[in-house]
């Protein structure tokens, strides 16, 4: 029986990583989507002569100082998301459209 329960372990196990490595472009193109959208959100209200809230407020977030401060370093990653992976109750309390997670914060 440990057999079958080892062998099936390795089935498992190489299953999923077959499947995170098929989502991992579907997980990339998301985001550039939700980038993008972000950014025409923004844009929309400027286009018709009005103050855009969300791009005020993101003006106001230095993701890279924030890593700074804290000596976290950002290499290839974004700054953003290491502030989101490093402290998530710091960066959920920044005012801010969070494009990787498409929440608005406070």
């Amino acid at each position: 029986m440990n057999i079958n329960l080892e062998q099936e372990k390795k089935i498992l196990e190489t299953e999923i990583q077959e499947l995170e490595r098929q989502i991992a472009p579907l997980q990339k193109k998301l985001q550039e989507k939700r980038e993008r959208l972000f950014h025409v959100k923004a844009l929309l209200p400027v286009k018709n002569g009005e103050p855009s809230v969300v791009a005020s407020a993101e003006r106001k977030i230095s993701w890279a100082g924030i890593c700074r401060q804290h000596n976290w370093p950002v290499k290839k990653d974004s700054a953003h998301r290491v502030v989101q992976r490093q402290d998530p109750k710091l960066h959920d309390s920044i005012q801010h459209h969070c494009i990787y997670d498409g929440r608005i914060y406070p």
